[in-house]
């Protein structure tokens, strides 16, 4: 057990010792907070949940690194979060020692952020620390994760939402045409595959099977400071995945085909650069997106993996259930499927009211003679819309 011992210069010093039986101390003003912490740590030991209280003196950039390291992800996300970590909480965290980040200090940190950069980035700023001080919390470092809890606006106040998802109108008459021709099989690829900046850059003419109309994502592109690298597996298992191709985009791929002066080899890119070689998302953002976005009048914000969002969104209203989506989009989890790639369509106030004009029943309806009451002088049933 552990015990309070005064001290020369007044204060009272908290003996204890730790699970692995090594003496420790702290020194407190009054002997009351002595023993209410003796018994915070003998409390913790029998739970099982003692914390050194040493173990938190180490500064964040040292435990961030530590961190890293102890991650496996793909070479681009690698590099945004070390874009983020140097750029946002490593001049606000690095010297600070783990146990001295509170609550206040990160709602006040996160307040602030919202004033000079996008609530997207102050939400993956948070969401970076937030992650970092869990494993914290994991290894033992601290007893519980201070920034659990903050309110992070995820939109900027009076700004209407960014266009994430074309009408088809918008992207058959107005971005496609736009779109060089040598480039235009890549746009159509994106929203009529629904694949990946990095998928289609990674695509080969092995994986594309014109007979069948399918494709079969099994690489991506990887750009990282040194090059781009070809990675086997996309982001997850499910991003492996086979494709089916609708009838525009086997026509775009059988003239891009068509305009190869040579037989391709099943290892090369459906979409290389002018030399041959994997194309850089910077290159065709500045060569070829934008200048399309603007020829077809379209706003400047939209991405290339906008259309990604476009791919999903067409499906779902058109009416393909959920699972067959999420495998084709490659997503372990059909709420990613819903939640962050789907959209409404402009005109979805119209589907709504559509939705009861129709006057046929359907199987998730009962019908006048299924219903349990009917003829025993129970409820009568609702009549169909004339």
């Amino acid at each position: 057990m552990g015990h309070v011992t005064p001290t020369p210069a007044g204060n009272y010093r908290a003996n204890w010792r730790d699970p692995s039986g090594k003496q420790k101390a702290k020194t407190f003003k009054t002997k009351r907070e002595a023993k209410a912490y003796i018994a915070e740590m003998e409390g913790s030991k029998n739970r099982g949940v003692y914390v050194d209280p040493d173990a938190g003196k180490i500064r964040f950039e040292d435990f961030a690194a530590r961190w890293l390291l102890g991650r496996e992800v793909e070479a681009r996300t690698a590099e945004r979060t070390l874009s983020l970590l140097r750029t946002h909480l490593v001049p606000r965290w690095g010297r600070s020692q783990l146990n001295q980040i509170d609550f206040m200090s990160i709602q006040e940190w996160v307040v602030d952020l919202g004033r000079v950069i996008a609530p997207p980035t102050v939400s993956k700023c948070y969401g970076l620390l937030l992650a970092i001080l869990e494993t914290a919390v994991r290894a033992r470092v601290l007893p519980y994760n201070p920034a659990e809890g903050v309110r992070v606006r995820t939109e900027a106040r009076d700004r209407p939402p960014r266009a994430a998802a074309l009408t088809r109108g918008q992207f058959f008459r107005r971005l496609l045409p736009a779109v060089p021709a040598r480039h235009r099989a890549m746009v159509a690829t994106a929203a009529g595959a629904g694949l990946r900046w990095g998928e289609c850059a990674g695509l080969v003419w092995g994986a594309v099977d014109l007979d069948t109309a399918t494709l079969r994502v099994v690489q991506v592109a990887v750009e990282t400071p040194q090059g781009v690298t070809m990675r086997p597996y996309p982001k997850t298992k499910a991003g492996v995945r086979t494709v089916p191709l609708p009838g525009f985009l086997m026509a775009a791929l059988t003239a891009h085909r068509g305009r190869l002066t040579d037989e391709p080899e099943p290892g090369d890119l459906v979409f290389p650069n002018r030399f041959g070689l994997p194309m850089l998302r910077s290159n065709f953002r500045r060569e070829v997106w934008t200048l399309a976005l603007a020829r077809a009048g379209l706003p400047a914000s939209l991405r290339f993996h906008d259309l990604r969002h476009s791919y999903a969104t067409w499906l779902v209203t058109d009416g393909v259930p959920v699972n067959a989506i999420q495998r084709v989009m490659g997503h372990a989890n059909a709420s990613t499927t819903l939640n962050r790639y789907t959209h409404a369509p402009t005109d979805y106030a119209d589907r709504v009211r559509d939705a009861f004009a129709a006057h046929a029943d359907d199987s998730l309806t009962f019908s006048a003679s299924d219903h349990p009451n009917e003829g025993d002088g129970g409820v009568t049933p609702v009549p169909l819309p004339a």
